[in-house]
């Protein structure tokens, strides 16, 4: 029975106890209740503090997912301050069913929490860590570096192709693509507004620009880039600074991501000057063609492969057959080439056009064609590879000429040639027999030459002796009969020594003409300066005469005595016969190619043309030598000299208008 109280109240205590609120046993530790108030209130308070601040950070951080998660753990600390909050309450008011609906809610918010969280480890667990968010930031940090770069990349590429677009000799020029497929410009760059002279392009159409026909033949080329949606190139031709140019044009079409083409990239060359070399080729090319085509020389050609390229007319006639590609192999047999005698058929090896394919420079190369309808031809040819500007030989041409009817004339000739050699070999001998008269014949002539000297001289010595003889006599006469002579028979006796003196003087002019051009003498160096004014001082030069030597007279080697003679007889007569107060005479050289032309003028009276040509015959004069005393030789000599040496003598001369000989003299004496 005493036990029961004893174990009721044991019970009875634990049940309180069970009971109690969390911390209530600081209520018979009066000494802790200090302690365990302050620690649950800064608890509590914590409690509070966290979900507030967690619930802050999750609304200002947008990466991070705000879920059912956060809320029940928001809720578990909450929950938990709550209680703690109950537990400070509980030590002056206890009330454990609230205290334990709030440790039961803790409970269940803070199991949902731990499920919820469990759930969570795998994403949780997936998170980078510290390691690979640095790997990560590092990684971002060198993309945006490449990105950077790239950026400075794009940046130059976009200054490059700005370069080009503004530096480039290409024309280019942009198109943008309209909806209602017009065509408008958006730039030029500064080489199309050059070339064309159009400036004002942007928002223009075609038609804005240029005539109807051409703008609309632009309009179909972009329509047909925006068909095919790729890169086309052609020519065309427009009308710019009032004269039609000529341009390479490449159109290039920009699709976007729904594939639409909406702008067109063009660039163009400038080949007016190409076309018109093009032109002026095809001029040229036809021009050749037609010149190949007539010209009687055959004219053949292949390429580097031996393909027969061209054969003229001429060559189709030579052969009587058509053109044919055959290979080397063949062409002697098909165009019946053969050696020059005829009988052989050419080989290949020596087919000049095969040679000069095969490098070889061909030079008057005889063959036969000898055709199986025709006649036989006999053909010269001359023929060179062809080489381009690189040195590449590019094939080879052969031109041949007809020589058939030279070879039949130098057959012809040299039958004419042997008749000829025995001709001559006859003529030789009769020749010879020729030779030996002429020999004698030239003896006895230097004979008769020596003896005609010797005659001249005896005769001219044997014929003044009683001349001067006479003429004496006639003088002592005079003198003895000096008292007893009329005037008349003076006068007679004057005229007698005058014939005397005038037969001396034709005596003289005899010897001295049958002279000129036997007497040989050997070429010195004249100076015909020099030579002249010796001269003129051996004449007796009348005081009111002037006699001008100009100053370009040459020095050379010639002859001087026929030279001496034929100044000296034409300054003679140009003294003789002036018969003004005041005469000159004026003496000039010319050089030409070969000789020496000399003039002697004066200004006396002069001679009419019609005895141009008397005065230079022996004995010939124009006055009675009773009234001018002259032999008619002088200028004969003159002729005759001249003549010796290869020049020539002319007079120029009117009546009252002076007279003035030039005649011309060799350089240079042959020996």
């Amino acid at each position: 029975m005493n036990e029961f109280p004893i174990i009721a109240l044991h019970l009875s205590t634990q049940k309180m106890a069970s009971f109690m609120p969390h911390g209530m046993c600081y209520l018979w530790k009066p000494g802790l209740i200090s302690l365990h108030l302050i620690s649950n209130g800064i608890i509590a308070l914590s409690y509070f503090s966290i979900p507030i601040i967690l619930v802050y950070i999750l609304r200002k951080r947008e990466d991070i997912p705000f879920d059912g998660l956060f809320f029940l753990f928001s809720a578990f600390i909450l929950f938990c301050g709550i209680g703690h909050s109950f537990d400070i309450w509980n030590l002056w008011h206890p009330n454990y069913w609230v205290s334990g609906a709030i440790r039961l809610l803790t409970a269940l918010v803070s199991s949902a929490t731990a499920i919820a969280l469990a759930r969570k480890i795998p994403q949780i667990l997936s998170l980078p860590s510290s390691t690979q968010i640095n790997n990560l930031n590092q990684q971002l940090q060198e993309k945006v570096n490449t990105l950077e770069e790239q950026q400075t990349i794009i940046r130059q590429q976009e200054q490059f192709l700005r370069s080009i677009y503004d530096n480039v000799q290409e024309a280019i020029f942009v198109v943008n693509v309209a909806e209602d497929e017009k065509f408008y410009y958006q730039g030029f760059n500064p080489a199309a507004k050059t070339l064309t002279g159009v400036t004002d392009v942007e928002n223009k159409t075609p038609s804005q620009l240029l005539p109807t026909d051409a703008a609309l033949a632009i309009e179909n080329r972009y329509k047909e880039c925006i068909v095919s949606k790729s890169s086309i190139s052609y020519e065309e031709c427009l009308p710019f600074q009032d004269r039609d140019t000529w341009w390479l044009t490449t159109l290039n079409p920009l699709a976007n991501e729904t594939g639409n083409i909406y702008r067109i990239i063009g660039t163009s060359l400038n080949i007016t000057q190409r076309k018109q070399a093009e032109t002026e080729l095809d001029k040229e090319k036809n021009f050749l063609q037609t010149l190949l085509e007539n010209l009687s020389d055959g004219i053949v050609s292949c390429d580097e492969n031996g393909v027969l390229t061209l054969i003229n007319q001429a060559t189709q006639v030579f052969h009587g057959l058509p053109h044919q590609n055959i290979p080397a192999d063949q062409w002697s047999e098909y165009y019946d080439l053969y050696r020059p005698d005829g009988k052989k058929m050419m080989p290949k090896e020596d087919i000049p056009l095969f040679r000069a394919l095969e490098g070889e420079s061909v030079r008057d190369v005889e063959m036969m064609i000898i055709p199986k309808q025709g006649n036989p031809r006999v053909l010269l040819a001359n023929g060179d590879p062809i080489i381009d500007r690189y040195d590449n030989k590019i094939g080879a041409v052969v031109a041949m000429r007809d020589i058939t009817n030279q070879k039949q004339i130098e057959q012809r000739l040299s039958q004419l040639n042997s008749e000829l050699e025995e001709r001559i070999q006859e003529r030789t001998a009769e020749l010879e027999q020729v030779n030996l008269l002429l020999l004698a014949t030239m003896s006895t002539l230097e004979k008769r030459n020596q003896e005609l000297d010797q005659f001249a001289y005896v005769t001219s010595h044997d014929l003044k002796a009683p001349l001067r003889a006479i003429a004496n006599l006639s003088q002592w006469i005079e003198e003895d009969l000096e008292d007893k002579l009329d005037e008349d028979t003076r006068h007679n006796m004057n005229l007698l020594r005058g014939r005397v003196h005038r037969l001396e003087n034709l005596i003289n002019g005899l010897l001295s003409y049958s002279r000129v051009g036997r007497i040989k003498s050997q070429p010195e160096s004249v100076d015909v300066g020099k030579m002249l004014t010796t001269i003129i001082d051996s004449l007796d030069v009348p005081h009111n005469f002037e006699i001008q030597i100009q100053e370009n007279m040459p020095t050379f080697v010639t002859e001087s005595i026929p030279l001496q003679q034929v100044f000296n007889n034409l300054i003679s007569n140009a003294i003789k016969h002036s018969e003004c107060d005041h005469g000159k005479i004026i003496i000039s050289s010319k050089a030409l190619d070969n000789y020496y032309e000399f003039a002697v003028s004066d200004n006396g009276q002069g001679i009419d043309p019609q005895y141009h040509e008397r005065i230079f015959t022996i004995f010939q004069t124009l006055e009675a030598r009773d009234k001018k005393e002259s032999t008619g030789i002088g200028l004969a000599i003159v002729k005759k000299a001249i003549g010796n040496q290869g020049g020539n003598i002319v007079v120029d001369s009117q009546v009252g208008q002076g007279t003035t000989f030039r005649f011309t003299w060799p350089k240079k004496k042959d020996d």
